[in-house]
Order: C-alpha cells, then sequence, then structure tokens
C-alpha cells in the first residue's frame, strides 16, 4: 500500500476577509510525497519511498500510484486528485483504490464542516504528535486592519514527512478502532478577536464497517462517485458548501475538453521569438499546466475558449503568455518566490526582489507586445 501527501506550486488558499480561495481545481501540483509500506493486520512496516518531481509532476504522479493495491492520503480526493484532473484524466481503477482520511474523517465525526479533522489536529489526537509542518493560514496578516506582513512561511517541507504521517495516523485508526478529531476553530472578527469557541474535540469506535473501508476491504463511497459528485455538485464531502468555480472548472478537466489550442498558438509564437527555449517541447499537460497559472475566471474561460474553438481575446493573450513563460522558466519562478521571502527579513533579499519585479515588468512587456 502507498501513503501520498502532495504539495503545490500554485494554490489559492483564502488570503483576507471577504477573499475567497480558489478551489482545488485552479491548483497546480508542484511535488509529491509517496511512502509505501505493509500491513499484516497488526502492524504497519515501512518499506520505502519516493519524490514525485519534475516538469509534469501530476501525470507522474497517477502513473507512480497506478497498479497500487491501496492508495491513501490526506485530502487526495477532496483536492490532490481535483488538481490533477485539470491537466491528466484520472484513471477510474486509481479512484477504486484510494481511501482519503479526512472524508473518513468528516464523515465519522459529523456536521457540515470537517472541523478538527485537518491533518494537525489528528496527529496531535490519536499520535500525540505536532505535525511539523504549518498548516496553511486561514488569512494573511497584512490584509487584516492594522497588521502587516505576509502570511506565515510553510518553509520547504518534504511532502514525504507529512505521508509518513498519513501512515501512522492510520495505523493509529485501525490497530485502536478508534478516531479522535479536535476541536473547531473559535470564530474571528477583526473587531472582538476570536469571539464563539469552536465545537469540542472527541472521538468514536470504530467498527467492522469502518475498518473494512480503510483497509480498502470496502470501496469508499466518495471515491466510487468522485466524478459523479465533482461534475454534479462541485464537492465531494456531504454536507459541505457547494462552489460554483468548482463545479464549473470541473467540468473543462483534461478529460474532458481537448488539448488548448489557442494556448497552443501562443507558445509557439512565443517560442519562435525565444522567449521558450528551442528544445522545450510542450505536451498536452503543459498547455493545461499553464491554464493552472491562471486566475480561477481566466483559467475557465480560456478553457471553454478552447472547447467551443474560440480565439483568445486580447486581456487574455497577455496572461497566457505570462503564464506559459513562467512555466516554461522554473528558476526563475522559484528565485523570484524566495526573494520575495527573503525581502520581509534583509535588505539584500529586498533588493534581489526589487530588482527581479522589475525583471518581471520588462518580461511581461516583451511578451504583451508579441500576443497584443
Amino acid at each position: 500500500m502507498t501513503f501520498c501527501d502532495v504539495d503545490y506550486e500554485r494554490g489559492s488558499r483564502a488570503h483576507g476577509r471577504g477573499v475567497a480561495a480558489a478551489p482545488p481545481e485552479g491548483w497546480l501540483i508542484g511535488r509529491s510525497g509517496l511512502v509505501h509500506a505493509d500491513f499484516d493486520g497488526e502492524r504497519l512496516r515501512i518499506t520505502g519511498d519516493e519524490l514525485i518531481t519534475g516538469p509534469h509532476p501530476a501525470s507522474a504522479l497517477i502513473n507512480a500510484l497506478h497498479g497500487k493495491q491501496l492508495v491513501v492520503g490526506h485530502g487526495i480526493l477532496t483536492a490532490d486528485l481535483r488538481a490533477a484532473a485539470m491537466v491528466t484524466p484520472i484513471p477510474s481503477q486509481l479512484l477504486d483504490r484510494t481511501i482519503d482520511t479526512l472524508v473518513f474523517a468528516h464523515r465519522v465525526r459529523g456536521g457540515p464542516f470537517p472541523n478538527g479533522c485537518n491533518l494537525d489536529d489528528l496527529a496531535k489526537e490519536n499520535l500525540g504528535e505536532t505535525r511539523r509542518k504549518l498548516r496553511f493560514p486561514t488569512s494573511a496578516p497584512g490584509l487584516r486592519p492594522g497588521a502587516t506582513g505576509m502570511s506565515p512561511d510553510r518553509h520547504d517541507a518534504d511532502p514525504r514527512e507529512d505521508a509518513a504521517l498519513v501512515a501512522r495516523i492510520w495505523e493509529a485508526m485501525v490497530t485502536t478502532r478508534t478516531l479522535a478529531w479536535g476541536p473547531g476553530k473559535p470564530s474571528w472578527t477583526h473587531h472582538d478577536g476570536d469571539t464563539r469557541p469552536g465545537a469540542p474535540a472527541g472521538s468514536a469506535n470504530l467498527g467492522i464497517e469502518h475498518i473494512a473501508e480503510l483497509t480498502g476491504d470496502q470501496p469508499q463511497v466518495e471515491a466510487t462517485e468522485w466524478a459523479d459528485r465533482i461534475r454534479a455538485e462541485g464537492l465531494i464531502m456531504r454536507p459541505t458548501v457547494p462552489s460554483r468555480d468548482a463545479l464549473v472548472l470541473a467540468n473543462l478537466a483534461a478529460a474532458y475538453i481537448p488539448a488548448p489550442e489557442p494556448v497552443r498558438l501562443i507558445a509557439d509564437k512565443l517560442q519562435d521569438a525565444g522567449e521558450i527555449p528551442a528544445d522545450r517541447v510542450l505536451k498536452a499537460e503543459d498547455l493545461y499546466m499553464a491554464c493552472q497559472y491562471l486566475g480561477v475566471q481566466q483559467n475557465t474561460d480560456v478553457r471553454h475558449r478552447s472547447l467551443t474553438g474560440k480565439k483568445l481575446t486580447k486581456p487574455l493573450r497577455e496572461p497566457v503568455a505570462w503564464a506559459l513563460w513562467q512555466h516554461t522558466h522554473p528558476e526563475w519562478t522559484t528565485a523570484y518566490r524566495l526573494a520575495r521571502r527573503e525581502s520581509e527579513s534583509s535588505a539584500t533579499g529586498f533588493i534581489r526582489f526589487e530588482e527581479l519585479k522589475n525583471d518581471r515588468a520588462r518580461i511581461r512587456g516583451r511578451l504583451g507586445a508579441l500576443v497584443g
């Protein structure tokens, strides 16, 4: 069996009050960590691990998981495979062998939201451990009234660490036949601070059917109905709040639309002008990945135009060109992100970040002139 955790090159969490987060269909996978293990009914034995990277990390992940007896991840159905589906098809055989510990915990806990079921909470309540990787921020301090700064730095945590953490949580649930979840987060207002306590922590005994689900002897209903739920409702867990953006984008995933030819045309123009390396062969997955660098509405618009055969409008051409440039220059993108992080703490980092911002403006100016 294999335990999985995914890191994102581009995600879109909620940053600030009133700022909606993009659904997983708007994210872009960066790398994945896999931990392989055997389970004899009493004890889990780790047999190896893998770090999945490269120019096409989503399809590399799907290929690595292909043929595994059981795949377990925390949020693998609610986020990871939804993001992967935007750039590469997801085989139904993989879904049949996939277990999501997040949707499992949410269903056992009950309620409209999976409060207390995130990886941090499950590690603390079931293992007595503190997760090393910081949980994603729910808002950016710089966007709160009277506060400054960017979201907390999550550091460069190896995704194999979280995959191993999921493995230990899974083992604890199966061997103790108990699931414990954490308290809900207090509600917050910018006027009064934390004013309303969250739901209390709790636990539940797991029955025979629960264990059969966790061990793959009984299919997980959310996995069986995954494609239908996403395309019809834009969600996996019930009851949760549907997302219109998720619903629209899910129906424009890689399996349902042709490779975006309008993006290919812009890529060819950039390559002819030397803005994309001449030896870089862009596959269909690269074109889908470029769409994931766009905002939700632009991503939707480009994919819909690809489906209907319409040309890209001028307001779309420059963002698509910039997305393609970023995708084909990962070293520059990484340097920009690092400089932005260091600009908060050092004068050298600030100067470097300003230089790269000017560089970005020049690059976007060139691209705009090419495709305008």
